[in-house]
C-alpha cells in the first residue's frame, strides 16, 4: 500500500534548524500527480517511515485540493499538515475544515506574512503553530516580525542574513529556521575558519578510547565533511610516503590501529573550529549524501556505499575552501567515477548526485517526475530513499 503510493507523488524538502543548530523539523513538499490519488492513503504511506525519534515531518501539499482531504482524514501520529494564508482569514472557507481537523487531532502549521498581527489568530499551542514567511528582506530591520510572543510557537522562513538567523533562534527563542542562510555565513568567514568541528573531533577521540566499534567510529567522521576531507588528505599524504596505500578511513584505522590513529587526528585538532553557525551547513551535506546512499542501496557492497556516500559528501567542498573541485580532490585517494561525477558531472554517480540535488530545491518540484525518469529512477525508489533518510535526520 504504502510503495504504491509513493509512486505517485513528487517531494522536496527543507530542513527547519533549531536553536543548537540542529534539525527540528522538516519541511516536505508534496506534488500529488494523480487527480483520483487516495489522500489518507498517502499520508499513511508517509507515516510509515516515522518513528518517536524522528523530526517532526510537516507536509505542505502543492494543491490545495489535496490539502483538503488531508484535513478530512484521520490524524497521523508524527506529521503536520500546512495550512496556506489564506486559512488565517476567520470568514474564509477554510474555517471548516480546519476546525474539523483540529477536532480530529490534526496538528497544523499555519502560513502566514511576516507583518502579521495576532488579532483574529488562533493561539499557539502544541498542535497549532506558525510559519512566519519574510519573504525576501535582507534583515529583521527591514521587515520586522510582529507578534514577539510567537517566537517559541513559530517557524520562520526566508531570512537571507545570519543575523536574522540569531536573532529568531537565541533572541526571540523562535521554534526554528526553515532552510539557512548559506551565503552569508560563507561571506563572514574566511578558509581557515572552517575547519572540522571540535566537538565531532573530540567525540570521535572519545569513542576510540573506549572501543567503540570500528563502523560507529567511521559514521561519526563522515558526519563532518570538513573532518573527513582533511583526514582522508593527511592519510593520504602519509601513507605516499610510506609508500603504503590507504584509500578510505575504514583500511586506515585498521591498518594504523587505535593509538596511531588517535595520534593523526591529533594533528587535526589545530583547525578544528567551534562554530554553531555551520553545523546546518554540515548537515545538509550529510543529508545529501545518505539519500544518494540509500537510492543505490548498495546492500553489503561497503566500498560502493562509502563511495556513493562520500560523492555527496563532497559536492559542497567549492563552498569550504577555494579552488576548484579539481584541485580539491587532487590530493584525495578517490576513485575515477567519483572524480568523474563530481568534476564533470558525469559517469555512473552522477544520476545519484543530480537528483539529490533537486530534492533539495522547492523550485524544482514540478519538473522532479520528468528529472527522476530521465535520471533512471522511478518515483518510488527516490521517495523511499528521501524519507528513509529524513526519518533519522534528527538521530
Amino acid at each position: 500500500m504504502g510503495l504504491r503510493a509513493l509512486d505517485h507523488i513528487a517531494c522536496t524538502y527543507e530542513p527547519v534548524w533549531g536553536a543548537q543548530r540542529r534539525i527540528v523539523a522538516v519541511r516536505l513538499r508534496v506534488r500529488v500527480l494523480e487527480e483520483a490519488a487516495d489522500v489518507p492513503r498517502l499520508l499513511l504511506a508517509l507515516e510509515d517511515w516515522w518513528y518517536a525519534g524522528s523530526p517532526i515531518l510537516i507536509v505542505a501539499f502543492q494543491h490545495e485540493r489535496h490539502l483538503r482531504q488531508a484535513l478530512a482524514a484521520t490524524a497521523p501520529d508524527y506529521l503536520w499538515l500546512e495550512l496556506p494564508p489564506a486559512a488565517a482569514l476567520p470568514s474564509s472557507d477554510w474555517a471548516h475544515p480546519v476546525s474539523l481537523a483540529r477536532r480530529h487531532g490534526h496538528r497544523l502549521v499555519q502560513r502566514v506574512p511576516s507583518r502579521v498581527t495576532r488579532r483574529g489568530l488562533p493561539q499557539p499551542s502544541a498542535e497549532w503553530r506558525y510559519l512566519l514567511d519574510v519573504g525576501t528582506p535582507a534583515t529583521r530591520a527591514a521587515a520586522p516580525i510582529e507578534g514577539d510572543d510567537m517566537g517559541p510557537q513559530a517557524l520562520c522562513a526566508g531570512l537571507t542574513t545570519l543575523a536574522s538567523a540569531r536573532e529568531w533562534l537565541d533572541h526571540r527563542r523562535g521554534w526554528g529556521v526553515v532552510g539557512w542562510p548559506a551565503a552569508d555565513v560563507w561571506a563572514q568567514r574566511s578558509p581557515v575558519q572552517r575547519g572540522p568541528d571540535k566537538a565531532t573531533l573530540l567525540r570521535v577521540q572519545q569513542a576510540l578510547m573506549h572501543d567503540t566499534p570500528l563502523e560507529r567510529v567511521v559514521t561519526l567522521i563522515h558526519s563532518d565533511v570538513a573532518l573527513t576531507y582533511r583526514l582522508l588528505r593527511l592519510l593520504h599524504s602519509d601513507a605516499v610516503a610510506a609508500r603504503r596505500p590507504m584509500p578510505t578511513i575504514r583500511e586506515a584505522m585498521r591498518a594504523l590501529g587505535e593509538r596511531r590513529f588517535r595520534d593523526l587526528l591529533l594533528r587535526l585538532m589545530p583547525a578544528a573550529v567551534a562554530d554553531p553557525d555551520l553545523l546546518p551547513l554540515r548537515s545538509a551535506l550529510v543529508l545529501r549524501a545518505q539519500c544518494m546512499q540509500w537510492l543505490m542501496d548498495a546492500g553489503p557492497q561497503q566500498s560502493l556505499a562509502t563511495e556513493i556516500y562520500l560523492t555527496g559528501l563532497f559536492s559542497g567542498l567549492t563552498d569550504w575552501w577555494p579552488g576548484s573541485m579539481a584541485s580539491l580532490l587532487a590530493p584525495l585517494p578517490l576513485s575515477d567515477a567519483m572524480v568523474e561525477a563530481l568534476v564533470n558531472g558525469q559517469g555512473p554517480y552522477a544520476p545519484y548526485l543530480h537528483i539529490a540535488r533537486r530534492l533539495e530545491d522547492p523550485a524544482a518540484l514540478d519538473t522532479l517526475p520528468d528529472a527522476c525518469a530521465e535520471a533512471g529512477f522511478s518515483l518510488q525508489s527516490v521517495n523511499t530513499a528521501l524519507l528513509r533518510t529524513l526519518a533519522r535526520a534528527a538521530a
